[in-house]
């Protein structure tokens, strides 16, 4: 099995890349700096000297307020370098995975968003994100797309909060948000099923069961730590940021994965 692997160096490109190692696969890891999605002229080019089986997508634009800012950095990398790769993997005769995100919806619902549901993005990275969705299923019968939430791992946003707390006992995170906080390792182990059991092409949802809102969630973190901080839980409009987020993320993922307090206990138990 020849893979490309585009983001390797991403959340979950850290998590997926020790996983492809244990089965064996070649791939070839790729970040901004040595391949560029979005230099459609460096990828036409590289077509033609690689020979691959699957193309893994990964690389986003997906700081969520910045792409506020810059949406046609955001479009740029999430539009045309899915579609960028997507012609790589028509090219080849071959599948392509893209891992998108819950943000491709409003947040008005008030239960689990389903595959098939209509979309309706309310962020610049949300519009872009399913803008290369639109994209991949537009160019190639071939493709998987899986759609993850609240995604942590290493150096993400469980890590950071265990720093926080070195620094400070205090930490205000707002309650009125509510998704599925996943773990990347989860994820990873998905799409090597998906891979190796050549499941139908489509649409994936792949998150942890149940949901809970972010103060919630860290809460947990300091509670399983055994970490003496307080959380002060706040509406988002007492922290106010440039990009809007779903006040519901929570993907209806057919229970694929453990719940979120199971995983995120696994995450901080495991040797680092």
């Amino acid at each position: 099995m020849r893979l490309m692997v585009t983001g390797a160096t991403g959340l979950l490109g850290r998590a997926l890349c020790p996983m492809l190692d244990k089965e064996g696969w070649q791939y070839w890891a790729c970040n901004q700096k040595i391949f560029d999605v979005t230099d459609t002229k460096m990828v036409n080019e590289i077509m033609k000297k690689i020979s691959l089986d699957f193309i893994i997508h990964l690389a986003s634009y997906s700081n969520i307020d910045q792409a506020e800012d810059n949406p046609d950095l955001a479009f740029s990398v999430n539009k045309v370098g899915s579609k960028n790769m997507a012609d790589m993997a028509k090219k080849h005769n071959i599948p392509i995975l893209y891992v998108s995100t819950g943000n491709v919806f409003d947040g008005n619902s008030n239960k689990p968003y389903k595959t098939t549901d209509c979309t309706n993005p309310i962020n610049v990275y949300g519009k872009s994100m399913l803008a290369g969705e639109k994209e991949i299923i537009k160019t190639t019968k071939k493709y998987y797309i899986v759609r993850t939430s609240w995604l942590y791992g290493k150096g993400g946003y469980v890590d950071a909060m265990l720093t926080f707390s070195n620094f400070r006992k205090k930490i205000s995170v707002v309650n009125d948000q509510i998704g599925s906080p996943t773990r990347a390792d989860d994820v990873a182990r998905k799409i090597i099923e998906i891979i190796k059991t050549q499941k139908p092409y489509g649409i994936y949802n792949i998150s942890s069961s149940g949901s809970t809102s972010w103060a919630d969630f860290t809460k947990k973190i300091f509670e399983i730590k055994k970490k003496d901080v307080e959380v002060k839980a706040i509406d988002k409009s007492d922290f106010p940021r440039p990009a809007k987020r779903p006040k519901y993320c929570v993907l209806d993922n057919g229970n694929s994965l453990p719940g979120w307090e199971k995983a995120l206990e696994d995450y901080l138990t495991a040797k680092k």
